[in-house]
């Protein structure tokens, strides 16, 4: 997802804005939720409020929450906190709405398991693609565009057959 939306997001141009572009732009990027303490340094780096950053941040925060648990009122976990879960005799397991919240699910609910050592891993499609662009673009040199590169290369190929 590269721009949370909501009702009440700040307009486009104001100071107050700036800080949800900051906050998309790093979520985009990394895959994950930045922290409000990255988020208002970069805001004060360009000359921002700390204290305008934070309340953003929150309310930035807050409606990609609310984005993904579609007003359920849950919220997705820290990526860091152990979720205490159950499987039953016939092998079902119920996952909390917050790990649903942080799993970024289509409306499919389809994931894909591995597992590991033990550990049964699970990720969601949309998770799996965010990480796979970011590693993309972080292999990609700078300044060049791929997919212009690879449109030439397929032409020359043509060219010689």
């Amino acid at each position: 997802m590269s721009r949370v939306t909501m009702r009440k997001r700040p307009s486009p141009g104001s100071a107050t804005a700036r800080v949800w572009e900051i906050a998309d732009d790093l979520l985009r990027r990394r895959g994950s939720l930045p922290g409000g303490r990255e988020v208002a340094d970069l805001y004060v780096a360009e000359g921002g409020n700390e204290g305008t950053a934070f309340t953003q941040y929150s309310h930035w925060k807050k409606a990609y929450q609310n984005h993904f648990t579609r007003g359920a009122g849950a919220s997705a976990p820290r990526e860091d906190r152990a979720l205490h879960l159950n499987v039953d005799a016939a092998g079902r397991l119920v996952l909390p709405a917050e790990a649903l919240a942080g799993m970024d699910l289509g409306a499919d609910g389809r994931v894909t398991g591995r597992l590991e050592d033990g550990e049964l891993r699970l990720i969601s499609p949309r998770v799996a693609l965010r990480r796979l662009r970011k590693a993309a673009r972080d292999l990609a040199p700078e300044g060049m565009a791929v997919v212009d590169e690879f449109i030439a290369e397929k032409r020359r190929e043509a060219e010689f057959e």
